[in-house]
């Protein structure tokens, strides 16, 4: 996402008001993952971006925020086999 506005040469602020955010700053969290944005949002940038941004795109942008802020989210991963026997009992 941060790529997409940087070609448009677009500030935070500007694509925070394209987007209906009220500030910049709630804007760059969603930029750098730091927060998911709503699905009304996400359709936003979708929109604004004709689909150059993608939800996996903010996926994997948020993804990637956790693992460099919060590896301890991932610190104990769900293997398939406990997915199961979870869903046996």
């Amino acid at each position: 996402m941060k790529e997409w506005r940087l070609t448009q040469e677009l500030t935070l602020a500007e694509m925070a008001a394209a987007l209906s955010i009220e500030n910049a700053r709630t804007y760059q969290r969603y930029e750098d993952g730091e927060n998911r944005p709503d699905a009304p949002i996400v359709e936003r940038i979708i929109a604004l971006t004709t689909g150059v941004v993608t939800l996996d795109d903010l996926h994997l942008q948020r993804l990637d925020w956790l693992r460099n802020k919060r590896p301890d989210a991932f610190s104990h991963p769900i293997t398939h086999h406990q997915v199961c026997a979870e869903g046996t009992r």
